[in-house]
């Protein structure tokens, strides 16, 4: 069983699984056929026809798997040999329109549409179309040259016809649609992550610039309409802005790759910290410089979280140097401090840089709506 999927694992193409699939059921149903043409005493020509059908599908599949690179070619020999020979050849020594090879003409031009593409495909689908149809003018011109059988054998032969074609077809479309839908599954993930890729900072996981602007002017608006509109979404919002104290002195210590660590690291907190099914939103906004969008009823409760997160930074340990602590100092602002986005953010970038020059490893906050003022901590 492992030989046969680890088989079935090498033919890596949609195109190559179906030629497999229809080498592989074309011997079974030919196997069947045999047994049950013996069964039902059918015409010795027609059980040979069978038997040929067989030996070449397996000398297909051998030169298949042995030659990976010539699966082209074998796609187009395999519906080329039963298309053009071993199909009509069996419908004139089978019965002809008395037996169910029909059937088998409706398979074998279903299995161009599928394996073949373009003007290679509708050459050898005209081609086989017509061959089917000369055949049966043969039959029909030449009735004393087609295998005859009695009514009874014409309706075994035909159910039999039915259930083997069926099979086969069966097995060859939910192939078709099992690849297909695998198909759009992969898609649907590489466009998901490509939309990630677009949105989010590689190295930190957190949204990017971009995309923490998108965001934002969305809340702002465009326009003074937009801004009135928009004012009841803004009321409950703070921003803040954050940075990671001498990070510089990080890098230049222990190295670039450690100082990426410590911003991944510090990413991981801030983004706990943010609800997006709140409309929350944590950013790097570049460098070691974040921004955290927050939703909550009053400063104290989103100054209150900040100052957390802040805590949890700092209680980080690394592996670098377990003595070492990685702090960050930031300012927080309510949306409604200013109507105009960079106006907000102005005043966010100014309590950054006054908690940078009150001591650092701190959060400064508005005291008051639209003053600007931090606090002292």
């Amino acid at each position: 069983m492992k030989k046969v999927e680890k088989l079935w694992l090498s033919f890596d193409t949609l195109d190559d699984k179906v030629f497999m699939l229809t080498v592989m059921v074309s011997i079974v149903v030919g196997v069947i056929a045999l047994v049950a043409g013996a069964l039902q005493h059918l015409p010795f020509v027609s059980m040979i026809a069978t038997f040929v059908i067989v030996v070449f599908m397996a000398l297909l599949l051998v030169l298949g798997i042995r030659f990976p690179q010539k699966r082209a070619l074998l796609r187009l020999l395999l519906l080329m040999g039963i298309n053009f020979v071993l199909f009509p050849v069996t419908f004139i020594f089978s019965g002809g329109i008395h037996s169910g090879m029909i059937l088998f003409f409706l398979i074998g031009l279903f299995l161009v549409a599928v394996m073949l593409r373009g003007k290679a495909g509708e050459i050898v689908f005209i081609i086989s179309l017509l061959i089917m149809i000369l055949s049966i003018e043969f039959a029909q011109h030449f009735p004393e040259l087609v295998s005859q059988m009695s009514l009874q054998k014409h309706y075994q032969d035909v159910k039999v016809t039915l259930i083997l074609s069926g099979i086969g077809l069966y097995a060859i479309t939910v192939l078709i649609f099992n690849a297909y839908n695998q198909e759009r599954h992969n898609n649907r993930v590489l466009m998901e992550k490509l939309q990630n890729l677009s949105i989010r900072d590689t190295l930190s996981g957190l949204y990017n610039r971009g995309e923490l602007y998108r965001r934002l002017e969305i809340m702002y608006g465009g326009n003074e309409q937009e801004h009135r509109k928009n004012t009841l979404v803004r009321e409950r919002h703070y921003i803040a802005m954050l940075d990671i104290d001498d990070f510089k002195l990080l890098n230049d210590t222990y190295g670039h790759d450690f100082g990426d660590r410590v911003l991944a690291e510090v990413s991981h907190v801030l983004d706990e910290m943010a609800r997006p099914g709140e409309g929350e939103i944590a950013a790097r906004y570049g460098g070691e410089e974040f921004v955290c969008v927050l939703v909550a009823d009053n400063m104290e409760e989103a100054y209150a979280r900040l100052e957390e997160s802040r805590k949890r930074i700092g209680e980080l340990t690394w592996e670098r140097d377990p003595a070492l602590r990685v702090h960050i100092s930031g300012g927080v602002v309510s949306c409604m401090s200013d109507d105009d986005l960079t106006g907000t953010m102005r005043a966010a970038d100014e309590l950054l840089y006054k908690a940078k020059r009150s001591g650092k490893d701190r959060i400064c906050r508005q005291v008051k709506m639209g003053s600007g003022s931090p606090d002292k901590r």
